[in-house]
């Protein structure tokens, strides 16, 4: 453990959306190997607590979930935390969601507020897939996020549910903390991506391509884009997407370049 890692505070993630089917496990999975490949240690959190799928995702096969955080919580500090994540082979590390949707109701609010201030203190960035948006543990949840990215596609159904969202979450003193993900955005018949932005008033956004069939695959056999087709153009604008995140945290810079240098990103797999 190099000197950075030694009680940090890392950076918070958060991935919402107003509509299932998006693609927003799908990006939190990508997007936390994105940013460990800028040689920062990365958790990337299921916070679908009764149907997440980022351990299908990632093929991982949990022996902890967030289940025994929750059973545990009275005695885990800050240096067992680690204990109840899974490594994946990219090098990030997981806390799955439980693996049956009725233990969902151990994981409170001040169960998951603790994890995830345990987790920055040991971690450069916190990935969370967030379920439901106006559920209370996904509001906790963003509010200790550093960034709320908030996802949509360019069908008006979506669009229609996302203005309602980012309108709640402006009345929440969210807006600050956002940038709108417009997912499969070069979609046919669809809204013009460049509208979109102004639709929802907002005007930081990042745009990601619509190849369906190489997510789908992607997903079904449990190896992320970025790792299994890291040339592809969907690839390449998740990886704009971390840069985009990182832009906001220079101070980061000395960190990774230091990290580069030593290869640490390869003595960490």
């Amino acid at each position: 453990m190099d000197k950075h890692e030694q009680m940090k505070t890392g950076k918070v993630v958060a991935l919402c959306s107003a509509k299932g089917g998006v693609g927003q496990t799908f990006l939190a999975t990508n997007l936390a190997i994105s940013l460990h490949k800028k040689y920062l240690s990365i958790t990337l959190v299921d916070g679908k607590l009764q149907f997440g799928d980022i351990a299908i995702a990632l093929d991982l096969k949990t022996t902890v979930t967030m289940k025994d955080v929750a059973e545990d919580i009275a005695r885990i500090d800050h240096s067992l935390i680690s204990n109840y994540l899974v490594d994946h082979e990219t090098g990030i590390h997981v806390l799955a969601a439980p693996e049956r949707p009725e233990h969902a109701e151990l994981v409170t609010n001040d169960v998951m507020k603790k994890a995830v201030n345990m987790l920055k203190d040991h971690y450069d960035y916190t990935v969370i897939d967030c379920g439901y948006a106006f559920h209370e543990t996904t509001l906790d949840i963003l509010d200790l996020a550093d960034h709320i990215l908030v996802v949509t596609t360019p069908d008006m159904t979506a669009l229609k549910n996302t203005k309602q969202l980012l309108e709640t979450f402006d009345q929440l003193a969210y807006s600050p903390k956002i940038k709108l993900i417009i997912n499969r955005f070069d979609m046919e018949g669809m809204i013009k991506p460049e509208e979109i932005p102004g639709m929802l008033q907002v005007t930081d956004a990042e745009f990601v391509t619509n190849n369906f069939k190489l997510a789908s695959q992607s997903l079904n056999i449990g190896i992320p884009v970025v790792s299994r087709r890291s040339g592809s153009d969907l690839a390449r604008d998740l990886g704009r997407l971390a840069e985009s995140i990182l832009s906001n945290h220079p101070e980061d810079d000395g960190i990774r370049k230091e990290r580069g240098s030593k290869k640490w990103f390869g003595l960490k797999k």
